[in-house]
């Protein structure tokens, strides 16, 4: 159920980068990995677990100009390896997300326009504080927007955190409720630190 953390950008989340980059590279390939914490409450207890997107690239075009610079990506999280320390629930979470079925949980960002970051300039270099995305979960698409925070740039590498809520209901996603009175919240928040550096 936590799976959007899916990162899911989102982890997605990572096109953000095109609107601090735009200015400043010579290289339109960045490799990525994000590391994905998720986490929710229920009638009883909160939980959390975490998850690593698969390895990614995110692809930069007309880096030269601000105004029209677009990012596109594409990442993934293995459902199966979604981890909550607990190996009954993670079960359970694995039977609600039909990890057979539907193994990858994925973010799409496609052309994504640097003003669509909502940039803020920091000296120089705009710094984003929105990522748009499509996030498909069980083979539903939904679009989301993630909240950029912790943004640190260089010519090598960008770090950031992405913060955003998943619904399982809008994803589809229907948690059994335990002896008829513990349920889990909808609302599924998703942390995902982003690093990318620059392909050589």
């Amino acid at each position: 159920m936590k799976l959007l953390n899916t990162i899911s950008v989102l982890v997605a989340t990572i096109i953000f980068i095109s609107s601090g980059h735009a200015t400043a590279q010579s290289s339109d390939q960045w490799n990525g990995s994000c590391e994905i914490t998720f986490s929710g409450k229920s009638t009883l207890h909160n939980f959390s677990g975490t998850v690593k997107t698969e390895p990614f690239t995110v692809a930069i075009s007309d880096l030269t100009q601000a105004s029209t610079a677009k990012v596109s990506s594409r990442v993934k999280v293995k459902a199966a390896k979604m981890d909550t320390k607990s190996a009954k629930r993670d079960t359970k979470m694995h039977d609600v997300l039909q990890v057979a079925a539907f193994p990858d949980i994925i973010v799409d960002v496609t052309k994504l326009m640097a003003s669509s970051t909502k940039p803020v300039l920091e000296g120089n270099i705009p710094r984003p504080t929105v990522i748009p995305f499509t996030l498909t979960i069980k083979g539903g698409e939904q679009q989301l927007i993630g909240k950029v925070g912790d943004w640190s740039y260089s010519d090598k590498r960008i770090t950031c955190t992405v913060f955003f809520p998943v619904s399982l209901k809008t994803s589809g996603l229907v948690v059994p409720s335990v002896l008829g009175f513990i349920k889990v919240q909808d609302q599924i928040l998703v942390v995902a630190k982003l690093t990318l550096k620059k392909s050589e």
